[in-house]
């Protein structure tokens, strides 16, 4: 209906935009130049942020720019398995069979990272999404898993994403020898009301759209007033503005449809 509407080419503010078209706020801009270092370190990271701040597609967009011939990537989003379900995602995604016993698991994870280390020169990078929701049990044996050359090296990168009771949990005396050995860490902020608006007109651009701004100044200052600038908050209270202004007919959002657009929502 919206896009008919405003003649999009394509609905602005949805999940499967590009990598390469992203919005690239400050935030972003340096939790990458943070992980590109801890790729040098080869070492463990970290990363926090409020739920909907934008943690997964910042790290998409990073994954995006790595070099295929260079680094071996494994995203893992799905924290509820546990330690066993850890091992054997890790194994699949290597292109191993899981074999039955965490020692033969541990044995053979070891031994596919050697692989695409030595063998295939590829950097084995784990990211550990929605990494809150792992028991906290875990965490020594993932650093055990990594760790080599007594401690000296590390076979590959780890992830750890999260919100940020992770790095609270971690900070806890039980989990000392794993937090001490974070060589990057860092909390995704929230954008700004500048960062809000250019946020919101980018994506509009993206949509193919031509003819002149959709939302007037006052409708984008109470967007960041209702959002706090949490990008997954914009996409669906911009999502729910533009639905308002096409049953309305408008081709130009002013603040009373963002109000609209906020009751609906708060009534579900």
């Amino acid at each position: 209906m919206i896009d008919l509407h405003y003649g999009f080419s394509r609905l602005p503010f949805t999940k499967d935009i590009p990598a390469d078209l992203l919005f690239e706020a400050a935030g972003q801009s340096e939790l990458c130049a943070r992980l590109e270092f801890l790729l040098k370190q080869r070492g463990l990271g970290l990363v926090t942020g409020e739920t909907g701040s934008g943690k997964s597609t910042a790290i998409r967009r990073f994954v995006s720019s790595l070099d295929s011939a260079r680094h071996s990537v494994v995203y893992l989003a799905n924290p509820i398995l546990g330690l066993s379900g850890i091992y054997r995602d890790l194994l699949v995604a290597l292109g191993h069979e899981p074999p039955f016993g965490k020692p033969k698991a541990v044995a053979r994870i070891r031994s596919a990272f050697l692989e695409q280390r030595n063998n295939k020169h590829r950097l084995p990078v784990v990211i550990l999404d929605e990494a809150h929701l792992l028991p906290p049990t875990v965490f020594e044996p993932l650093r055990l898993l990594f760790s080599s050359e007594m401690d000296s090296q590390s076979l590959g990168v780890l992830l750890l994403v999260g919100q940020p009771e992770l790095r609270q949990t971690l900070r806890l005396v039980p989990y000392e020898a794993f937090y001490q050995r974070i060589s990057t860490q860092y909390h995704l902020p929230p954008l700004d009301l500048a960062q809000t608006i250019a946020y919101v007109r980018h994506h509009i651009q993206l949509s193919g759209y031509k003819a002149g701004p959709i939302f007037t100044d006052d409708a984008l200052s109470r967007i960041y007033e209702s959002t706090k600038g949490i990008p997954r908050l914009i996409n669906r209270l911009c999502n729910m503005a533009l639905i308002v202004g096409a049953l309305e007919k408008k081709q130009i959002l002013e603040e009373s449809a963002i109000r609209k657009a906020l009751a609906d929502l708060e009534q579900g």
